[in-house]
């Protein structure tokens, strides 16, 4: 506990301190863009603006570490929202995705903030995305999204086919600036993730055996 508020400390000091800089850089890119007038400088300002957006993304994902930031709770439609970020996230990758929702006339309804539950979703997806083994052989990958009433809860199952995950690295997928993939991923997805669904009082587990891993997202749904 000890350890989790000093991080939190940390990155309430570092995103401050960084918010500003990083707005002043995106406006003097927007500034130099209007004037740029060959081609190859505008090559050069793409090349330092997708720096910036990444930059921006980390800024966002350690503000998502603060545990004090303000939620906006609505009433959702969750199965309409996960086909939203589904149809969103097909466009994105080759990752074949198959849904199995409830045909119902009564909606899947929780309370929540949309753009915080969104981001759940995206970091688990991102995480299918990321694996190595969906990047050698997509075509043998399959992501199934299960949406389902249980008890007082609404609960949303993503199966992963085609890989398992070993059990020493499974007891460390939630822990922050943990990852398996290497390379620029932070491995701060599943972090982020199982604190939103935390606040919103839930929960989020992990199961894997060969060959498919589990989410299961347990949320509480609306009076």
């Amino acid at each position: 506990q000890a350890k989790l508020e000093s991080l939190e400390l940390f990155v309430r000091v570092i995103a401050h301190d960084l918010t500003g800089p990083l707005t002043g850089m995106n406006l003097t890119l927007q500034a130099m863009r209007q004037m740029a007038k060959s081609t190859a400088l505008h090559k050069l300002i793409d090349s330092v603006e997708r720096d910036l957006t990444s930059a921006t993304d980390l800024l966002e994902e350690l503000k998502s570490l603060n545990r004090r930031e303000t939620y906006r709770l609505r009433q959702l439609d969750l199965v309409a929202e996960l086909k939203a970020i589904i149809t969103q996230m097909k466009s994105l990758t080759n990752l074949p995705i198959s849904i199995d929702f409830p045909e119902t006339k009564d909606k899947l309804a929780v309370a929540g903030d949309v753009s915080r539950l969104r981001r759940v979703w995206q970091n688990i997806i991102y995480n299918v995305m990321d694996a190595s083994e969906m990047r050698k052989n997509p075509e043998r990958a399959l992501l199934t999204v299960i949406a389902k009433k249980t008890g007082r809860y609404a609960r949303v199952q993503f199966f992963f086919f085609f890989w398992g995950i070993p059990t020493a690295k499974l007891t460390r997928l939630f822990e922050p600036f943990y990852t398996t993939k290497g390379g620029k991923n932070r491995g701060l997805g599943l972090f982020i993730a199982r604190k939103i669904v935390s606040e919103h009082g839930g929960k989020i587990r992990v199961a894997s055996k060969k060959p498919y891993t589990r989410v299961t997202v347990d949320l509480p749904l609306a009076p």
